[in-house]
């Protein structure tokens, strides 16, 4: 199997137009900024333009794991790969919904395919930080340096 890798993203969002062919990536993700988990992404994307590099059909596997902080690992998800001959690229995009996270500190995902035999031929490591950031009220209006009363209107 010759597949290689020409393109990578995790972000909140991706799309490919199938009339264009063209590849679209929204806020890619570098890290992640929360008071306090568990949190659940609304959505994660992982975006991959694979080239075959033979001129024969490939077929093999994908596999989805993620890598967290504690040093487990978990198996998101797999499926079938198969560029046919008539195509030289593959443009892919794995959506997750709700996606939780339990705990700060360095991610990993690794997205990683195999040929026909399940032999590894290939990843994409990508690599986030959960922070614990100091949660800001909203919606209160900020301390005047100790002034009294009703606070006035410019005339």
């Amino acid at each position: 199997m010759a597949i290689k890798l020409c393109f990578s993203s995790l972000s909140l969002g991706a799309s490919v137009d199938y009339q264009t062919g063209n590849l679209s990536v929204f806020d890619v993700l570098e890290e992640i900024r929360v008071p306090q988990v568990p949190v659940h992404l609304q959505a994660l994307a992982v975006a991959l333009v694979l080239e075959r590099t033979t001129d024969a059909e490939e077929k093999g596997q994908v596999f989805i794991h993620i890598l967290t902080p504690d040093g487990k690992q978990q198996l998101l998800g797999n499926g079938e790969l198969q560029i046919p001959v008539d195509r030289k690229r593959m443009k892919a995009v794995f959506r997750f919904g709700g996606f939780p996270l339990f705990a700060f500190g360095a991610h990993r995902m690794v997205v990683s395919w195999t040929d026909s035999a399940k032999t590894k031929q290939g990843e994409a490591i990508f690599d986030f930080d959960v922070i614990q950031v100091t949660q800001v009220a909203q919606g209160v209006p900020p301390a005047e340096g100790g002034k009294q009363g009703k606070p006035s209107l410019p005339n």
